[in-house]
């Protein structure tokens, strides 16, 4: 292995952890503090971050124990894995943030 593809591979994995993950959990957190959507609730929030989780989780697990090859077609597979797990796991962790942070509209629409 090349030291470039190491440090490459870092790098966006720094980034979707440090950046990406926290910036997904913010936004639906601040969108549950403001009440949205207004068909959910806390349990709803809660049910959705176990079910994102656990599949955020078994993609995560699958990339890293897939031990691909950059030459070949199964690397794709495991890069695909790993971004849309990590996406999942920034949408867990914001129905997690969902949980405490929900509260009901103060804005009755009829």
């Amino acid at each position: 292995m090349s030291k470039i593809r190491l440090w490459t591979e870092a790098g966006v994995v720094l980034f979707a952890l440090l950046v990406m993950v926290p910036s997904i959990a913010a936004a639906i957190g601040y969108a549950a503090w403001n009440g949205k959507p207004r068909n959910y609730s806390r349990e709803m929030f809660f049910a959705a971050f176990v079910l994102v989780g656990g599949v955020s989780g078994a993609l995560l697990t699958y990339a890293i124990r897939m031990h691909a090859d950059i030459r070949t077609w199964e690397y794709l597979l495991q890069v695909a894995c790993f971004g849309i797990g990590t996406l999942l796991l920034g949408v867990a962790g914001g129905c997690m943030i969902g949980v405490f942070a929900y509260r009901r509209s103060s804005r009755h629409t009829y």
